[in-house]
């Protein structure tokens, strides 16, 4: 919080969790942002030379600089347009979901970063259409409501999650 109030580039040593690997790297640190029961780190990573977003629980060490920085013209909701949660993709799915009533109301109230288009059905359903730029995180949230959503579109992921589920009634016997 401190680099950020102060725009001071930090040195880091980070675990990057996907090569399971710990790199030293300097960043100019611009947002903190709360997500899932995380914090997340959202700066430039000179390493890199591109904004990134770091897991705040995979630092080992942090250590302020001298350095200032400035963010320039970086715009935080132009960063996160169209990102579900955290992970950003390269590409834009459109989704459609259909929300039974018994979770349409927790759906409603969820704090995105996307907007998307909510139409009330006359059974109580909800219609949730979304654009995101990552399939995978997308899904993860979906999944959390079980049977009491169906994925009506894209038809190329409602394939792939039956075929999902079909291998996960293999696994459990069904």
């Amino acid at each position: 919080m401190e680099a950020i109030i102060a725009s001071k580039t930090i040195r880091a040593v980070y675990h990057t969790q996907s090569r399971n690997e710990l790199t030293e790297r300097q960043i100019d640190p611009y947002y903190l942002v709360p997500r899932d029961q995380r914090f997340y780190l959202i700066g430039y990573c000179h390493s890199k030379q591109d904004i990134r977003t770091f897991r705040i629980s995979r630092f080992r060490h942090v250590e302020l600089t001298s350095n200032r920085f400035d963010k320039g013209d970086f715009n935080i909701a132009q960063y996160m347009k169209h990102t579900w949660s955290i992970e950003r993709g390269d590409s834009l799915i459109t989704f459609k979901i259909k929300f039974q009533p018994d979770v349409a109301r927790y759906v409603r109230e969820e704090e995105l970063f996307v907007r998307p288009k909510m139409t009330d059905l006359p059974d109580g359903s909800l219609l949730f259409e979304v654009t995101v730029n990552h399939e995978r995180e997308f899904m993860n949230g979906v999944v959390q409501y079980g049977p009491s959503a169906e994925i009506l579109e894209p038809a190329s992921v409602r394939e792939k999650f039956k075929e999902q589920l079909q291998r996960w009634g293999q696994l459990y016997g069904q």
